[in-house]
């Protein structure tokens, strides 16, 4: 792993923006202002700041979550269980927690662990023991499922030390979550791994062809191990970042995270087929997945209709994907 952070040769301005990928997140961009603006029509009560920073607090723990995500699709692999990974930390910060602020630096340490020991377990099931990633991940999510239903007896209980629920009530100048800042801090971090170190470089590199890159010299397997313990530590930190905002367990907390974090990296511009992808693009997906469930809840429309359009943008985005390949 030595070296792998070191800078890699710098691109010019004009250089990135001639790119396919560039050109695919300058149009999610655009997508997500006309999607805006329409919700602005349809809404105007909405037109005020404290709504848009409302939208990026909506979006945040998605984002966040999707960072790893987007990693992990990067490489060619998919992972399904971080929806799990966030409720296994939630009811545990809670249950240990238990309204003791003596625990909470504790609780928070250990619910990173678990996140990132469940992460590791899959990037070794992966490249060790050669489990496509759909099933090894699927695996471990029955397995998560599981293990939080044992601990919760299906009866989730604790309560968060008030010193805790405060930092979720914080804001910055009066008005910034600071679970913005996290998501804004995270992705310019993981922006910059990605495009501008040799450990990003390298996941560019196995997700376009493995086979090229292993001849070139890289450990593909020790890559794809850290980028599944990459993407199980931020599905916990995210949880704990969640539960900060709570006053009640909830074993529903993760249900729609994996396949939301999914379509926020598809939808960002991240190739299914691995390769091509970056985080730039997985903010605005993100921010567009919320803004349709928060449209559509305006509309009174169930979860049925974000559940479609959702398969339609990401059903849209491959096929498009696929005609570029093949042109």
């Amino acid at each position: 792993m030595k070296g792998m952070l070191a800078p890699i040769r710098k691109l010019k301005l004009t250089q990135i923006l001639r790119t396919p990928h560039a050109v695919g997140v300058f149009g999610v961009y655009i997508g997500f202002i006309i999607l805006l603006i329409i919700s602005y029509i349809i809404s105007p009560a909405s037109r005020t700041l404290q709504d848009f920073i409302n939208l990026l607090k909506q979006s945040s723990g998605l984002g966040m979550l999707a960072i790893g995500q987007t990693m992990v699709i990067m490489t060619g692999g998919i992972d399904l269980c971080l929806g799990s990974i966030v409720t296994l930390v939630h009811v545990l910060t809670i249950g240990l927690m238990n309204g003791d602020p003596s625990r909470i630096l504790g609780v928070c340490l250990l619910g990173l662990a678990v996140g990132s020991l469940a992460g590791l377990f899959n990037g070794l099931g992966i490249t060790k023991a050669r489990i496509a990633p759909f099933v090894m991940t699927l695996c471990t999510d029955f397995i998560l499922r599981g293990l939080y239903m044992i601990y919760t007896k299906g009866q989730p209980k604790g309560i968060l030390a008030e010193s805790f629920r405060n930092l979720g009530r914080y804001r910055i100048f009066g008005m910034v979550p600071l679970s913005v800042l996290f998501w804004i801090v995270l992705s310019a971090l993981f922006i910059f791994i990605l495009k501008k170190t040799v450990f990003g470089n390298r996941v560019h590199m196995i997700g376009a062809n493995a086979v090229c890159s292993t001849l070139s010299g890289v450990k593909n397997d020790r890559i794809i191990i850290a980028v599944y313990t990459l993407a199980g530590l931020l599905a916990a930190f995210t949880s704990i970042v969640l539960t900060m905002d709570m006053s009640a367990v909830s074993l529903n907390l993760g249900a729609d995270y994996s396949m939301d974090s999914i379509s926020a990296a598809v939808v960002g511009g991240t190739m299914f087929a691995g390769g091509i992808g970056g985080v730039e693009g997985t903010v605005a997906g993100a921010l567009i997945i919320r803004l349709i469930t928060s449209l559509l809840q305006k509309a009174n429309i169930a979860n049925w209709g974000k559940l479609l359009i959702q398969s339609v943008l990401i059903l849209s985005v491959v096929a498009a994907n696929s005609r570029k390949k093949r042109t």
